[in-house]
């Protein structure tokens, strides 16, 4: 009796050995074949799909940020008309086009989209017609790089926006951030390389980590249009104001500095600025960023996929993915996570405006449906 038991658990084990072993061959052999190229891919291509070929798992990821249904406290993914939950911007903004129309943005996929219906373009009926100039689609797709590198930097900055539209077709994706030789992080839009000469840096000299963070700096900066640049007079030509820094008082000083303004008040006529998109520097200022800690993981944390650590390519708020985000470094409970966020200071349900409205925005229930 003994003997059978002892040979029927030598079999189990050895059954249990062998599956292990098949497993570790599976996986390892998964590894070594899954990044084997199955297409070439060329310089400047903006065709999403033909990258996804060689790299599936990272592509079919990208394409979960067609999901545009999580809404939270500080934004998401879900379009909200922002005019219309806080109709003081109309009056704030009034003369410039964002009093038009300001929604939140749904992501990186409907980039194109978006801005194509947004009522800011003036509906132009030509090449030739329209207030937006050609380099308001610098950051809203990859075929930007392509039509720099064809036409010139100078070349593509110039004219009206709606005069290339009709080249303006893929969503932002990979040739945005990626070098189609080796996959590595690379810088495809010139302002930011512009930006760290002006401040004495070389962006080269930047490591892996912290591009994880300047792929996005490319495009979630803060900027303006510089008609003035000697050789390049008339050209709106895309600058980042941070010659002097990083800070809104640094950024302020650049302006005044050079006697910008973005627009005069219809009402009050006085010049304003208005702060764009300033998610670099925001993080930049914060600390986050000095613990070392991207962009990239927070918003694309790293997964695992059949035995694979990849970048999750589902850009999104970290606020829908906790677990492999805020938890990687804070222990606390999802719940709780969320509720320290939605009670942070920037977080306030009403604050002053300069004309002493009082500024309401949804309430947070309304966003989590």
């Amino acid at each position: 009796m003994k003997n059978w038991l002892f040979f029927i658990v030598t079999a189990v084990v050895v059954f249990l050995l062998g599956m292990l072993a098949s497993s570790v061959i599976n996986r390892k052999n998964e590894a070594k074949f899954a990044y084997t190229p199955k297409v070439e891919i060329n310089e400047n291509e903006p065709r999403n799909d033909v990258w996804g070929k060689n790299f599936p798992k990272e592509y079919q990821s990208y394409l979960q940020t067609l999901d545009t249904n999580f809404a939270s406290y500080q934004g998401g993914s879900h379009m909200i008309d922002l005019l219309e939950e806080d109709p003081n911007l109309v009056i704030l903004w009034a003369g410039y086009g964002f009093s038009k129309d300001y929604n939140q943005g749904r992501g990186h996929y409907y980039a194109i989209d978006d801005i194509q219906n947004t009522l800011r373009t003036g509906g132009p009926t030509g090449p030739d017609d329209g207030p937006m100039p050609s380099t308001c689609w610098t950051c809203k797709s990859p075929d930007v790089p392509r039509l720099m590198n064809e036409k010139g930097i100078d070349e593509f900055y110039s004219g009206k926006w709606a005069s290339k539209g009709s080249e303006v077709v893929n969503n932002i994706g990979c040739a945005d951030c990626h070098n189609p030789k080796d996959m590595s992080l690379q810088i495809s839009r010139p302002a930011l390389v512009e930006a760290f000469d002006s401040m004495g840096k070389d962006i080269d000299k930047a490591t892996h980590q912290e591009m994880r963070s300047l792929v996005c700096a490319q495009c979630h900066a803060e900027y303006y249009f510089n008609k003035n640049i000697p050789g390049k007079e008339g050209v709106p030509y895309l600058v980042f104001p941070w010659k002097e820094g990083f800070s809104a008082e640094d950024m302020e000083k650049y302006y005044d500095d050079i006697g910008f303004s973005d627009w005069t008040h219809s009402l009050s006529k006085a010049p304003m600025l208005k702060a764009q998109h300033p998610g670099y520097e925001t993080y930049l200022t914060g600390v986050h960023a000095d613990r070392g800690v991207s962009c990239a993981d927070c918003h694309m944390p790293y997964k695992s996929e059949g035995g694979q650590k990849f970048t999750d390519h589902h850009i999104q708020s970290p606020l829908n993915n906790v677990a492999n985000s805020c938890q990687v470094c804070h222990r606390q409970e999802t719940n709780k996570l969320i509720e320290l966020e939605e009670n942070h200071p920037h977080a306030e349900v009403s604050k002053p405006d300069p004309f002493g409205c009082e500024k309401k925005l949804p309430e947070k229930e309304e966003l989590k449906k």
